[in-house]
């Protein structure tokens, strides 16, 4: 099998791949390649980590790289091993993805929704923190898989699932022990507010600032549409 890419140089095509999407959804690594997907990405989105107790954590182990997959269901056709320190679930996956596409980048996300109420207590110690992700990311049973590192807080100094309030610079503080922890060569990327309005959540945190130590933002545009505003809904924009 020898993959090609349709991806013009330059774009990025960004995909998320949710580990809890192995379950009820039944959609896998595998499900990338069949679909014609992984040709067009050039980034894949691995979400989520957690982050509790000041620190990045895996938020499934069993889904990340224990379970098991048989050949039909593998990248590559090729059974996981049982063996001492093999790679299984989604990194091991991911691993053969890339072996098959290796163009295409995966960052591991951290925060989302769900996760995003422990960054208060990680702005507190960022260097701490940019130290624990570092020590998840780079794990030497997967270290190859990841090329990066995502940071989705929802949302710094504003409320998500639950409210911040570690003050306007503590997104950019963040952001800056990650970049001094990871590397120049390193790919950063933050999924952030799309909230432009007066006094809105853009405007809670120094994103202006932190951008020096981002490769990319990606902003969540997706609350414009929805079941609830077919046609989009209007943003306020100001002079």
């Amino acid at each position: 099998m020898t993959p090609t890419s349709t991806t013009p140089a330059g774009k990025k095509v960004i995909g998320y791949f949710t580990n809890w999407g192995v379950y009820g959804r039944n959609f896998h690594v595998k499900n990338l390649v069949t679909s014609g997907s992984a040709a067009k990405l050039t980034h894949i989105m691995y979400a989520f980590g957690n982050v509790t107790n000041g620190q990045c954590v895996l938020s499934d182990t069993y889904a990340d790289y224990d379970k098991f997959y048989d050949a039909a269901s593998s990248v590559d056709g090729t059974s996981d091993s049982w063996d001492a320190g093999a790679l299984r679930g989604n990194f091991g996956q991911l691993r053969k993805l890339k072996a098959l596409y290796p163009n295409v980048k995966v960052i591991f996300s951290f925060g989302g929704w769900t996760y995003s109420g422990g960054f208060t207590q990680a702005a507190a110690n960022a260097a701490n923190f940019a130290t624990s992700c570092y020590n998840v990311i780079e794990d030497p049973r997967w270290a190859d898989v990841f090329d990066g590192i995502d940071i989705d807080w929802e949302y710094p100094n504003a409320c998500g699932l639950s409210c911040d309030t570690s003050g306007f610079s503590a997104y950019k503080t963040l952001m800056a022990a990650l970049r001094a922890k990871f590397g120049a060569n390193y790919l950063i990327t933050s999924a952030i507010t799309a909230d432009g309005t007066s006094g809105g959540k853009i405007e809670a945190a120094d994103y202006g600032g932190a951008a020096q130590y981002v490769n990319w933002y990606d902003a969540m545009t997706y609350d414009y549409f929805g079941a609830w505003a077919k046609t989009g809904r209007r943003l306020r924009t100001r002079r």
